[in-house]
């Protein structure tokens, strides 16, 4: 919780008689204290509020990551969340900014700290349910990962199947924003999602 009240700035005791002086240091407390009420009232760190430059404002400044642009591929579907390997594919790229629902999306999976601090199946199906149905960043409790199915194999591929056909096109952004790099994962593993 910010502070709500600023420490004042006061006079030495032997100036504390001049009425001038003391004018100016309560002008000056006065205007510091709606700076600070101000800060207070505008909710900056909240990003799940914000949205346009000022999105994009405390999204590169204060968490330290810029609206990314998105790789949408139209032709052939392939893997390249593999690190240090040339994936070629059937297709054309088109790179597009962030819309602000993504953005948040992805802000989300990096900044949301309620599932823990380390990565077990259990935290990867609860991010990855909060990023298919959190719209605009939205930090939900997730009970149900049903939808999804993790599986890990001995030569370091997890294999993502989501099964969420109420909403595809989630599954979709979701696909693209993870072979784009944009979600963070082990770098030990291969991730593959498949969509069922």
């Amino acid at each position: 919780m910010p502070a709500q009240n600023i420490i004042k700035s006061y006079l030495y005791q032997q100036y504390q008689n001049d009425l001038d002086l003391q004018a100016f240091v309560d002008a000056y407390n006065n205007l510091t204290q709606q700076y600070a009420d101000w800060c207070n009232t505008i909710n900056l760190p909240i990003y799940s509020t914000l949205s346009g430059l000022m999105l994009d404002w405390i999204g590169a400044g204060y968490y330290g990551f810029p609206r990314p642009s998105i790789g949408i591929t139209s032709g052939a579907i392939y893997n390249i969340a593999t690190y240090d390997v040339d994936t070629y594919g059937i297709g054309s790229t088109q790179f597009v900014a962030a819309s602000d629902d993504i953005y948040k999306r992805i802000l989300t999976w990096k900044l949301y700290r309620g599932d823990g601090y380390y990565m077990n199946i259990t935290w990867l199906k609860k991010r990855l349910m909060r990023f298919l149905t959190g719209a605009n960043g939205a930090s939900l409790a997730i009970d149900n990962t049903d939808p999804i199915s993790v599986k890990v194999s001995k030569t370091n591929t997890i294999t993502i199947t989501v099964n969420y056909p109420a909403d595809t096109a989630s599954v979709t952004l979701l696909i693209e924003c993870m072979n784009s790099g944009f979600l963070d994962m082990p770098l030990q593993y291969t991730t593959v999602i498949v969509s069922a």
